[in-house]
């Protein structure tokens, strides 16, 4: 006879596969009520707080709303959005101060020792490793790739460039055109870096996974992205993953055949019990 360990494993009910940061996470989907976009503002509890949001009206309903992002030891949405927001303003920065010291470099004829190459200042060893799978976010962030490698082929054109010219003449005002390119190639950058900003947080959308128990008691469960509603095979979840204090968050890993595709297995009643 199976215990209810193995009963749990060997049932071959459906997953509602989700998203959070990168990593996938399963619900049994005998507990989803209904998703949807979380449109309405959640009402603020006094006993509200990072993990238990408040609550939503749905369907007739009063939800109470858990974020998973923090309940898992994640960021939340919001201070992903901040952290983003304050790398994009720190490379607008890097832009402005890099004008900067080009234009005194020039004026004092000094050497100019910042990055020339694209691919090697701040914003360029981000731009190369970023990846995201919002196509709005990735296809803005493109339109930045040739002003940004033009802002720094005016520093390379003006310090290395005119000095096989003999012309003074004609260097000075190659470096005077090179100087007003910096800047207009610069408030592209900028521009664009502020746009990414606003489009950042236009298109990311929380998604609220309403779920019920046995108990009849509601959940609203924030999410960064719905996948799928699939088979997965379970298997026992490795010690590391186990929550020593509190609540028991995780119940197994899942595996889906055919791919390569890790779920970390939501534990109701550990949600439940938040």
């Amino acid at each position: 006879m199976l215990n209810q360990k193995d009963e749990f494993t060997n049932k071959t009910n459906l997953w509602l596969s989700l998203k959070l940061e990168s990593q996938l996470y399963a619900i049994d989907s005998s507990y989803v009520e209904s998703i949807s976009v979380l449109e309405e503002p959640v009402s603020v509890l006094p006993d509200s707080n990072i993990i238990k949001r408040g609550i939503i009206h749905s369907r007739g309903n009063v939800v109470p709303i858990i974020d998973l992002r923090p309940a898992l030891g994640l960021k939340t949405l919001e201070q992903e959005q901040d952290t983003f927001d304050e790398m994009l303003d720190q490379r607008k920065n890097d832009h402005i101060l890099w004008v900067r010291e080009m234009e005194r470099c020039l004026l004092e004829d000094d050497t100019f020792r910042l990055a020339t190459d694209p691919h090697k200042c701040a914003f360029g060893k981000w731009y190369d490793a970023y990846q995201t799978n919002n196509h709005s976010i990735a296809f803005h962030l493109s339109k930045i790739d040739e002003p940004h490698k033009k802002l720094h082929e005016t520093a390379h054109l003006a310090f290395e460039c005119p000095r096989q010219c003999d012309d003074c003449e004609r260097e000075k005002c190659l470096r005077d055109q090179l100087k007003q390119d910096a800047h207009t190639y610069k408030d592209i950058v900028v521009r664009l870096l502020d746009e990414t900003k606003r489009i950042f947080r236009e298109n990311t959308k929380t998604m609220c996974v309403t779920v019920r128990d046995k108990q009849d008691s509601l959940l609203g469960l924030l999410v960064d992205e719905v996948l799928a509603v699939e088979t997965i095979t379970m298997k026992d979840l490795p010690p590391s993953c186990m929550n020593t204090s509190g609540p028991q968050l995780l119940s197994h890993i899942g595996e889906k055949q055919g791919s390569d595709a890790t779920f970390l297995v939501l534990n109701m009643s550990g949600i439940f019990s938040l």
